[in-house]
């Protein structure tokens, strides 16, 4: 067993931040409410909300473990700190422990945490510190009298901030590469989910990473914008909305012109021709819309179905997400696979797009609340939208899918690609030369053939036209170092 100190309780992580290795109150003296989307009631009253001095205390903390400790360990040394971390968080549950206290804020399921968001955060850990020493250059011969050599260096102290879906994944999905590569981060939690995120933070140094090369700095937008703004911070990346995206962006081309990589929203749409496999093509595009309550940005809230096949599938659609209702429930509990929605306001945005879809489409399923408290929504299902429905255009990102009727290749393709959205999609047949033709015509970041909303760490992952700029997982994080 590890001599690392315990995860501190929740209650002793509310009101603090993390820098250079401390958890220290905020010098900013403001707070705010953190609730729990179960029942409405306060979880804590006094998160920090982190103010320029916080922020200017952490880029020192970061400029001088970046120039000073940092700058002298081998690639060898950061692969043993990543694989040391992946092996304190799988010592005594801490990982469970930690992504548990998450569940509080975010409603997200616990019984998602011991194989999925478990096994995908080591699989994060121990693929990037495998990178640490493959960070290769380039050569080019003397025939001009001049040997050239490229050589790739790390940009210095780098800022994430997250999104509350899942937190500690993504956490990991932008620090793993950020350290790997010889960087130092800052990271701002969601304001709707910072616990998990302060406790990992510890566990950074007990795996032999320096004072200040991970830090956590809580609070809403204000302190993401004096983040965006730091004329120190050399690279910002963001999961979150377009909106905020677009701030974000504007905010580092008035400042130092740092890097940006951006993962923005999505309006997924799922192909099935047909001659796919029905029952895959049905596991897929449900779970793909209720996963998290639908508040994922690759959630597959279009599913286009060819005509010949309409009734059947449809029907088995229906039939699955009304069954689903019997999942929802208190996410702490073992038994339930669908929570409510992050808070009030996600609530009324996501029930209000819901009433005004009625006069829009065609209701089938749902679309009323869970219960009598909390934020829960019932699975929904609408059909045969208008052209220009609000449900269909914009992102719900709530458990709300739209299934629209198709003949060809090139009216699907039409539909599908109407959208300023182009982060995910999928291709469901068994004829493999369509699935390859269609997945090259489709204006997606990502398409999966026969699957959807997947996505592995070996292959780059992000979006087209207003789904984001730049790329994460695999080699291509390869914006964290310059030429």
């Amino acid at each position: 067993m590890s001599s690392v100190k315990s995860i501190p309780p929740a209650t002793e992580l509310q009101d603090k931040i993390y820098i250079n290795g401390e958890y220290v109150q905020a010098e900013s003296g403001e707070w705010y409410t953190l609730y729990n989307p179960t029942d409405d009631k306060v979880i804590s009253s006094k998160i920090p909300v982190a103010g320029q001095a916080d922020v200017d205390n952490a880029v020192n903390a970061a400029q001088d473990a970046f120039y000073g400790p940092w700058s002298k360990f081998t690639s060898a040394q950061r692969g043993a700190c990543l694989r040391k971390l992946a092996d304190l968080l799988d010592e005594d549950d801490r990982l469970v422990k930690i992504l548990t206290l998450d569940a509080l804020s975010t409603g997200n399921p616990i019984s998602i945490i011991p194989t999925r968001e478990k096994n995908y955060i080591m699989g994060q850990l121990n693929y990037y510190a495998g990178w640490t020493d493959k960070m290769r250059g380039d050569y080019f011969p003397a025939d001009d009298g001049f040997v050239k050599l490229v050589r790739h260096e790390p940009l210095g102290v780098c800022a994430g901030i997250n999104p509350f879906n899942a937190p500690v994944a993504t956490l990991i999905m932008k620090t793993a590469p950020c350290l790997a590569t010889g960087n130092v981060m800052i990271l701002k939690p969601s304001e709707n989910s910072p616990l998990g995120s302060l406790a990992i933070a510890a566990l950074f140094e007990a795996a032999g990473f320096p004072k200040g090369v991970f830090q956590v700095l809580t609070g809403a937008g204000t302190t993401g914008a004096l983040l965006a703004e730091h004329m120190r911070i050399r690279k910002i990346s963001f999961t979150g909305s377009v909106a905020t995206g677009r701030k974000i962006q504007i905010a580092a081309a008035k400042s130092n012109l740092k890097r940006v990589t951006l993962e923005l929203g999505g309006k997924s749409p799922a192909l099935v021709f047909e001659d796919a496999n029905l029952d895959n093509a049905l596991t897929w595009t449900v779970n793909a819309i209720l996963a998290r309550s639908g508040q994922v940005c690759v959630a597959a809230s279009r599913v286009y179905v060819q005509k010949s096949i309409a009734d059947k599938f449809i029907d088995g659609y229906k039939e699955r997400m009304k069954e689903a209702v019997k999942k929802i429930g208190n996410p702490l509990e073992e038994s339930t696979s669908m929570g409510p929605l992050v808070n009030k306001a996600a609530f009324e945005r996501v029930s209000g797009m819901i009433e005004r879809g009625k006069s829009e489409a065609e209701l089938v399923v749902g679309g009323m609340r869970h219960g009598d408290e909390g934020c829960f929504v019932e699975p929904t299902v609408f059909l045969n939208p208008k052209e220009g429905a609000e449900i269909y255009k914009n992102e719900i990102f709530g458990p709300v899918a739209v299934i629209k009727t198709f003949e060809t290749e090139e009216e699907v393709l039409a539909l599908a690609n109407d959208t300023e959205f182009g982060l995910m999609s999928g291709v469901f047949t068994k004829d493999l030369n369509r699935a390859l033709r269609i997945s090259a015509l489709l204006e997606s970041g990502v398409v999966g053939v026969n699957c959807i909303s997947s996505m592995n760490v070996q292959v780059p992952f992000g979006g087209k036209k207003a789904s984001g700029i730049g790329r994460e997982f695999g080699e291509y994080v390869g914006t964290m170092v310059e030429d």
